[in-house]
């Protein structure tokens, strides 16, 4: 089973666009079973939209994996959109986009929707290794907040691929178990080596980012970083994303 972790659907603002048309063929070509599917920024800035549609897209067809977005400068209205599309869209986690949304991830506010992700058991992922939003230092201090929500830090959590990100991503998932890295655009092999011997294979996990990023490029690129251990590869592949959506929601 091959899953990426991370890819994004509709037409976003900030110039990229992918239609479920175009992902389901480019997963046939590459040979991805299912992708996990997030809301883009759209022009209107409304999310719920987008968060209605993506669970359109997933309950007609069960290649896709919904997530929702949210704002959480919006507070409580934030907080209502996870439980809603948790409880009653029947999305599998949360998707926050600190960049694009213009906060940083550690802030106060953004501890109520990361609360409410643990209360109903699903996955975070943080569009994360952006300078002043979402650094790896910075993920690390709000998880330590909410010690047992499961975070999924995008791209390594190194997107400026410097060695100090390198070293701070990797100090962020020493000091805390919970997070997680889906590699897309991550290009040192050496780092993710590091992460799979000292910290464990489950924590890494394949994602593409499309249509930011070449969906069969960096497939063959997690391949690469596993091809001399099978039984790692279809972890990484798969493996590890299945069993962070394996605990199910539960109302609150």
């Amino acid at each position: 089973m091959v899953i990426d972790a991370f890819v994004q659907v509709g037409k976003s603002i900030h110039g990229y666009e992918l239609s479920p048309e175009e992902l389901v063929e480019n997963m046939d070509q590459y040979g991805i079973d299912s992708s996990v599917v997030c809301p883009v920024q759209p022009y209107t800035y409304h999310l719920e939209p987008e968060n209605d549609y993506i669970a359109q897209l997933a309950a007609k067809n069960n290649r896709f994996i919904g997530f929702c977005r949210v704002d959480p400068r919006q507070r409580e209205k934030a907080v209502l959109e996870v439980d809603r599309s948790i409880n009653e869209l029947k999305l599998r986690g949360v998707f926050l986009h600190p960049w694009e949304e213009g906060y940083r991830i550690n802030a106060n506010f953004v501890v109520p929707v990361l609360e409410k992700a643990q209360q109903l058991n699903v996955p975070v992922m943080i569009a994360s290794g952006y300078p002043w939003f979402s650094h790896a230092l910075q993920v690390v201090d709000v998880a330590k907040r909410v010690p047992n929500v499961k975070i999924i830090m995008t791209h390594g959590a190194t997107l400026n691929i410097s060695g100090f990100a390198i070293a701070d991503a990797f100090l962020a998932l020493s000091e805390h178990e919970n997070l997680f890295v889906e590699i897309s655009g991550v290009y040192r092999q050496d780092y993710v080596a590091d992460i799979i011997e000292k910290l464990g294979v489950h924590r890494v996990l394949f994602g593409s980012n499309s249509p930011n990023m070449h969906q069969g490029f960096e497939l063959d690129r997690a391949k690469n970083y596993t091809r001399k251990n099978p039984e790692h590869q279809q972890l990484v592949l798969g493996g590890n994303l299945e069993k962070l959506l394996q605990t199910k929601s539960t109302s609150v």
